[in-house]
């Protein structure tokens, strides 16, 4: 009878055993087998994304796409003004250019987007001053590897066809600058946008 329990107790020491590495054998298995499926599922996820690149550039610097432009004096008969930013697609995907006025300051008058929206901005640019000021895209859709540019422009002439509005800001630029010397006398703040799908809805 000792004998047998002998046996019998080498016998479940050898089961125990023989159990216990196989559980370690099938824990290693599954692990390596997620491993392997971990990566095929990151691997065909990163594949199967295009890059995204829109860049905005101001005399080779990088910019980000809030940007301010800046005007130092103005007076009638003045040389035009023009300011660009260059637009490039770096990416793998095509993109949408769109544009609003985040903000205008005129000497000392202030317009926002917390109390006027861009169209109403732009349009008291073009009603309000005896120069105008405009604002445009060459290129809305820009392709991958293609660049477009973004325009600010100021055109003043001598006579603007109305002599009070050529006077009163002549007089007042003339002023300002006298009281504010270190100041600029426009500064306009843009957003520029790149997207991927038509902010027109076209």
């Amino acid at each position: 009878m000792k004998k047998q329990n002998k046996k019998l107790k080498k016998v479940k020491r050898k089961v125990r055993r023989s159990t216990f590495f196989f559980l370690i054998f099938a824990f290693m298995m599954n692990a390596f087998a997620w491993f392997i499926y971990s990566n095929k599922v990151e691997n065909s996820l990163t594949t199967g994304v295009k890059s995204w690149k829109v860049t905005f550039e101001q005399d080779g610097n990088d910019l980000m796409d809030h940007v301010k432009f800046e005007i130092d004096s103005i007076y009638p008969g003045m040389e035009d003004f023009s300011d660009k930013i260059e637009i490039k697609n770096s990416g793998e995907m095509d993109a949408y250019i769109s544009y609003s006025l985040s903000s205008i300051r005129i000497m000392d008058e202030v317009y926002t987007s917390e109390n006027y929206t861009s169209d109403e901005m732009i349009s008291i640019l073009q009603t309000a001053y005896p120069f105008q000021i405009t604002f445009y895209v060459d290129k809305p859709f820009i392709t991958t590897t293609e660049t477009g540019t973004f325009y600010v422009q100021l055109h003043w002439p001598y006579e603007s066809g109305n002599d009070e509005l050529d006077t009163y800001w002549g007089k007042k630029s003339y002023e300002y600058k006298e009281l504010h010397p270190d100041e600029t006398q426009i500064e306009i703040i843009v957003n520029i946008k790149a997207s991927q799908r038509n902010p027109q809805g076209d």
